[in-house]
């Protein structure tokens, strides 16, 4: 078999073919888009919509729904999460500043930017290079980083040339690698399908994770190629899950015939992500989907998934895309406001939506105040100006020096921050409060039927009185 088969969508991107269902319908506007080019505006709105999903997710990041409506009513702006510091929150997020996903794509965006042809290389160099130094409780300049990411990092000294990383994650914080990729060719083909595959398993050899950084950039490209008003017709959505599938299952094909002797997800894991979009597809406008979701990536994992703004791939993908196709309203606003309610991990739930988002209504689109509000706005803008270009700008600051100004800003603030009085009562006060989720690896596993529960008949009990101490910013 030929290294990707991924040239059968794309002919049927050109030409009108009946493998997938609706294709032809929009076969002819899709290669008119291609043959002219995508619009500049849309490929920086998918940049710096990324960057402003990550930045106003990152303040509620950990978060379940109804503390966030409580807490800060609608995520519609950039919140301040001051007010509540050492009454829920223990480390502090400046406002309006990008994490860990808008991290790891500028250091494969850059990386692209210095030597195309190397960029897997250069990419590796700027991991290691913002993990070497940072303030007091940070991970090199890194905001917020998982561990996933210091195990990922710590590896690549130890990783030749062509080998796969040895951490297996499947959180989907690698899927954003995909974006800078799929800016960069600006269309979907082989080549880029290659390249997103490579990146992730630079940090990542996870079946799920791989297969959904492939899926992460074929999207972007699909909604750079379309217009934003044709994503209010349902006959574009029909077309667009089915080519979705079917770009995860080739990928889930290319990674059993390269990882054969992968366990992950088990004897069914080959084929998750596509069954995912399956069923995205047939059940989406269902009340119970997400319920479904959840049970569905239940049979991939031991870990409990009981949301699917879990940090657990094979729910948080399907997630952001359904709230892309199906939002309450159309536009960029209302969209990523709309996927920041779901709570958790909304850091990259913002990233994955606004990278999609962005591609589809462009830079335009994005709210004034958002484009203003985002901390590090021109050199967002500028690398996103890079990557629609595809050649660096002499006007770029340099990416470790960038991230490590931001993160220092940023702790220097956090010191300020917390004061005596905060530090001597963030113990008691964290106890005292349920606004975060409990961390997955607290739990039981659910295969033991009798302890799990027994911990959620104790967790209920825990629960019941504590809510009504969650504070509103009203009262602070």
């Amino acid at each position: 078999m030929a290294l990707f088969g991924w040239q059968r969508v794309i002919s049927a991107q050109l030409n009108p073919c009946p493998f997938l269902p609706g294709v032809a319908r929009h076969a002819h506007l899709t290669a008119r888009k291609i043959m002219n080019g995508v619009d500049k505006d849309k490929k920086i709105g998918s940049w710096f919509g990324m960057a402003v999903g990550d930045a106003m997710g990152r303040s509620a990041k950990g978060l379940k729904p109804a503390a966030i409506r409580q807490i800060f009513g609608t995520m519609d702006d950039f919140k301040d999460v001051r007010p509540i510091m050492g009454k829920g929150i223990k480390n502090y997020r400046m406002q309006g500043l990008y994490g860990t996903p808008t991290q790891c794509a500028l250091a494969v965006g850059d990386a692209l930017l210095k030597n195309k042809k190397q960029f897997l290389q250069e990419s590796a160099e700027n991991f290691q290079q913002l993990a070497k130094a940072g303030p007091e409780g940070y991970f090199g300049v890194y905001r917020n980083p998982s561990t996933c990411l210091w195990r990922a990092v710590d590896l690549l000294g130890d990783l030749e040339e062509g080998q796969a990383s040895e951490q297996n994650s499947s959180t989907s914080l690698f899927a954003t690698l995909a974006v800078p990729l799929a800016l960069f060719q600006a269309k979907w083909s082989k080549t880029l399908a290659r390249q997103c595959f490579e990146a992730c398993l630079l940090m990542s050899r996870n079946r799920f994770e791989v297969v959904g950084t492939v899926l992460t950039g074929f999207l972007v490209t699909r909604f750079l190629a379309l217009q934003p008003e044709e994503n209010l017709l349902p006959s574009v959505r029909q077309d667009i899950l089915p080519e979705a599938e079917e770009i995860c299952q080739q990928a889930e094909a290319e990674y059993l015939q390269r990882f054969p002797e992968s366990e992950d997800g088990g004897a069914r894991g080959a084929n998750a992500l596509s069954g995912a979009l399956k069923g995205l597809a047939n059940k989406s406008q269902e009340p119970e989907f997400l319920h479904w979701l959840c049970e569905y990536a239940n049979t991939f994992t031991r870990l409990e998934i009981r949301h699917p703004s879990q940090g657990f791939v094979l729910t948080l993908l399907p997630l952001a895309l359904h709230c892309v196709l199906l939002p309450p309203e159309s536009g960029f606003a209302s969209t990523l406001t709309h996927s920041l309610s779901y709570g958790r991990e909304t850091e990259m739930l913002g990233a994955l939506v606004g990278a999609w988002a962005g591609a589809l209504y462009g830079f335009d689109k994005i709210p004034p105040a958002w484009k203003s509000g985002l901390v590090n706005a021109k050199e967002i803008r500028l690398r996103a100006e890079a990557l629609s270009a595809r050649r660096g700008k002499k006007e770029q600051k340099h990416l470790f020096d960038m991230e490590a100004g931001m993160t220092a800003k940023e702790f220097e603030e956090g010191k300020r921050c917390l004061t005596k009085k905060i530090k001597k009562s963030s113990r008691t006060q964290m106890q005292s409060l349920d606004l975060w989720d409990e961390e997955e690896s607290s739990a039981p596993s659910k295969e033991d039927r009798a302890q799990w529960r027994k911990f959620q008949k104790e967790k209920t009990k825990s629960k019941r009185d504590r809510r009504k101490n969650i504070p509103s910013l009203d009262n602070i």
